[in-house]
């Protein structure tokens, strides 16, 4: 039987350190290692295209709660300002995601599209 060498490449990359130690443990319990592991993910990856699992985390989880508050509070400040500038008469810039363009729109619901 013939063997074929295959080539590698050394991936470095940080990891949480009490979730790379859990996942060494789940790999060795399956007789593998952790490189045995990040290189069935890669290979699944590469073969679906795809992250091979569902992704699902929250907004929290990605950027941290102290940048989701300072988001929604960044939000919740624009709305109230532009609330503000259309019950006091003026114009308030928008942006029509369907046309692809930036508009004025004013209090009597009147549209100026800027490229117009």
């Amino acid at each position: 039987m013939s063997t074929v060498a295959v080539e590698t490449e050394r991936v470095n990359f940080r990891a949480n350190q009490a979730v790379k130690r859990e996942a060494e443990r789940v790999m060795r319990a399956m007789g593998l290692n952790l490189s045995d592991g990040l290189n069935m993910f890669l290979a699944r990856v590469a073969a679906e295209h795809r992250v091979p699992f569902p992704l699902a985390m929250t907004r929290e989880e990605v950027l941290g709660p102290e940048a989701v508050k300072l988001i929604d509070d960044v939000n919740s400040s624009i709305r109230q300002e532009v609330s503000r500038q259309m019950t006091d008469g003026g114009p308030v810039a928008r942006y029509d995601r369907v046309r692809n363009e930036a508009y004025v729109q004013y209090a009597d619901g009147r549209k100026e599209y800027v490229g117009a």
